[in-house]
Order: structure tokens, then sequence, then C-alpha cells
């Protein structure tokens, strides 16, 4: 990029040599045009491009001097070269700041998916436990006589005894019914049908 820039640089200067200046000034040869950018490049600074001066009699170099045209050129250039180094600065910072970013939401996908593993695992561990409780319950409904179930069963919580009576033997949990009031058997059934 910064090669480009230079060239791009180098070629601006070339044309504003070769157009901008009166024509009695309008380099002859390509020898007189190759000095003429590089003193405009060390005039400016623009070590890039600037070679060692040549001077016809071997003395010190001559200083050019620009028409106003030229130097009004010449700063713009310079104006646009800033803007553009400025801009990749920008650029990059912005890369460099979206990449975080980017990197930030990756660790955070991560985690959650982490977490939503834990949480399914949790989940199945606690149905797992879940099951073996209502087992033993089951078992301990189907070892009582049905009088005792049927006024043990009648104080839980519907869904419980729902899940209870589905897991016992039809014939127990017919036996446990039998003995509860017509009411609360009435509406136990009505849950286990919908079940």
């Amino acid at each position: 990029m910064k090669n480009k820039n230079k060239i791009i640089i180098l070629g601006v200067l070339l044309v504003v040599t070769c157009q901008a200046r009166p024509a009695y000034s309008i380099p002859s040869s390509l020898d007189e045009l190759s000095e003429s950018v590089k003193a405009l490049c060390r005039d400016y600074g623009l070590e890039f491009c600037a070679g060692p001066p040549k001077d016809a009699a071997g003395d010190t170099p001559k200083k050019r001097e620009f028409t106003e045209t030229e130097k009004q050129i010449l700063s713009r250039l310079v104006e646009q070269s800033e803007q553009i180094k400025q801009r990749e600065m920008e650029l990059s910072r912005r890369e460099a700041q979206f990449k975080a970013f980017q990197e930030d939401i990756q660790r955070q996908i991560s985690q959650l998916e982490k977490l939503q593993k834990k949480i399914a695992d949790d989940i199945s561990k606690k149905k797992s436990q879940d099951q073996v409780k209502l087992d033993k319950a089951v078992s301990f409904y189907a070892k009582m006589d049905a009088a005792t179930a049927a006024q043990s069963i009648a104080k839980l919580d519907q869904s419980t005894a729902v899940r209870i009576l589905t897991r016992m033997k039809d014939k127990q949990a017919s036996e446990v019914l039998a003995n509860m009031g017509p009411d609360k058997s009435a509406e136990l059934i009505t849950k286990i049908t919908k079940k």
C-alpha cells in the first residue's frame, strides 16, 4: 500500500512538473526530467524518489524555484498523503477493534454453550433423581392397604397424585381410587385421561 502511494505521488509530481510549468522550463530530455523530479522530491523531503543532486559544473546543486501553482499542487498532494496515512491508521485501528470484538463474541458463545450443556445435564440428572424418588413413592403406596394409600394420595398435589397413580398397577390404582371420595377420584381420573 505504501509503495502504491509513493508511485501515485511520483506520477502526480511528474505530471505537475511537465504541465504546470511555463513552456520555457519544461525539461527537454529524460535526464533533465529525471533531475527535475529528483529536485522536486528533495525540496519537499520525499526521500524515496530523491536521488543525489546533480550539478552541471560539479559544484553545489542549484536550488530550484517552484511556481505558485506547483507549490499549491504539491501542498495539496502532501495533505492528501497525510489524509491517506490517517485513514490507513484509522482502518487498522478499526480492524483490530473488530477482531477483538469478534474474539470476545466467540468466547461468550463458547461460555454460553458450556453453560447450556451444564444446564441440560443438570436437568437430565434432576429428572433421573425425580424418577427414582417417584418409583420409591409408588413402591411405598403399593405396599400400603388401599384405604391408607387413598387418604395419603388425596392430600398430595394433583400432578404428583396423577404421576403416582399412573405408575401403579391398574388393580392397585383402582382400589386406591375406590377408597377416595367420588369428587376427588373423578378429578384424578379426569387428569389421568388427559395425560
